[in-house]
């Protein structure tokens, strides 16, 4: 058998006209013609077709920003019990950010203890929201501690580990109570406090919000030539479980959405609402009255959003300038781990604690769900 040989498109091109300039001495020009032009039809047609999917379809360029949002399949209605994990994937900042205090104008103090996935969130949440730029992390006793946690944030919304100062302390049996009033005073005021104008003392479950157009820096500015006032109060906002028993997928301000009613005529878990926290002016503190309260020196005094006096509760309850969403016990699960967890003033949260606030009248407040990050 004679060796067969692939033939090339362009070697049949040269066959068929070849054979076609010796057929045309027995057939009229026009013919010949067309049978060739039928035959250079038919090579075009079995050419390999073009792989779109690797030669049209341009990739995304990797430095564009890009915003990715689930959409529901047309004509279906969503289904609570099988949406799965509630998660948060925009890349877009939301609601627009305030500058940053790059002059550490204002600070923020806060004892915690094992929960690196809550402080992940409280940092972001002021860093980026309230343009706060140090962070004075005391670390009450976390294995491991808290700043071997090797980031903070998600990209494009990390906390730069700059921004935080952590100190570590070691839980001991005969350390001074109630201890909160100690690592407010001597470790935060007493190491950092001339570094600011204003310290803010919260706990990692607590997240401010800002009603206005005012900012947190802009707000505190207002108050800071009048001599009289040492510290700045704002009240809570108190959320529940929302009857959930395990820790939601998402995170603490997308999770718990119900918040309990603050009005007088209500079942209003002793009037949680008119507990309040603190802004103090470095300048004017004089200790600690309780992590509600702080004390102020020559003559000055703590006020509310109106300028009224108060000190670890305030009335009338007012939330028009500010308010601090406190997610005082989460879901079941996570309140059994914060009784385990224990408090730096050796406090354990009681049973009954729990009662009053599920107990209590509520209400949906979305306020901060939408918030990125």
């Amino acid at each position: 058998m004679a060796n067969s040989q692939p033939i090339s498109n362009g070697s049949w091109l040269h066959i068929i006209t070849s054979g076609q300039r010796r057929g045309c001495k027995y057939l009229g020009f026009y013919v010949c013609l067309a049978f060739i032009l039928m035959s250079l039809t038919w090579l075009r047609h079995n050419e390999k077709p073009l792989d779109k999917a690797s030669s049209i379809s341009p990739k995304a360029p990797t430095n564009v920003p890009s915003l990715e949002t689930s959409v529901p399949p047309p004509d279906s209605e969503p289904n609570l019990e099988d949406a799965g994990p509630i998660t948060n994937i925009l890349k877009v900042a939301f609601p627009p950010l305030p500058p940053a205090d790059d002059q550490e104008y204002v600070s923020l103090c806060l004892a915690i203890k094992d929960q690196p996935g809550d402080l992940d969130e409280f940092l972001a949440h002021y860093y980026y929201h309230h343009g706060i730029r140090r962070f004075y992390v005391m670390d009450d006793g976390s294995d491991p501690p808290l700043s071997y946690t090797p980031n903070f944030g998600i990209p494009p919304f990390a906390v730069p580990r700059s921004a935080i100062t952590f100190t570590y302390i070691q839980r001991v049996p005969d350390r001074p109570q109630p201890f909160q009033h100690t690592i407010y005073a001597d470790y935060c005021i007493k190491n950092y406090g001339e570094r600011h104008t204003w310290m803010g003392f919260f706990d990692a479950d607590e997240f401010l919000e800002m009603r206005r157009e005012t900012t947190l820096v802009d707000w505190l500015h207002q108050w800071e030539k009048n001599d009289t006032v040492g510290a700045l109060s704002v009240n809570w906002i108190t959320h529940n479980s929302g009857g959930q028993e395990k820790r939601p997928q998402s995170d603490t301000r997308k999770g718990f959405g119900r918040c309990v009613v603050d009005h007088p005529d209500g079942k209003n878990a002793d009037r949680e609402n008119s507990h309040v926290k603190t802004f103090a002016k470095t300048a004017l503190f004089d200790g600690v009255n309780s992590v509600h309260n702080m004390r102020t020196a020559d003559g000055s005094v703590s006020v509310g959003e109106t300028g009224d006096e108060c000190e670890i509760k305030r009335f009338p309850i007012t939330h028009d300038m500010w308010a601090l969403h406190h997610y005082s016990v989460k879901s079941r699960e996570q309140f059994l781990e914060k009784q385990q967890r224990g408090s730096p003033n050796n406090h354990h949260a009681a049973g009954s604690f729990w009662d009053r606030i599920e107990g209590a009248d509520d209400y949906e407040c979305p306020e901060l769900a939408g918030y990125v990050p």
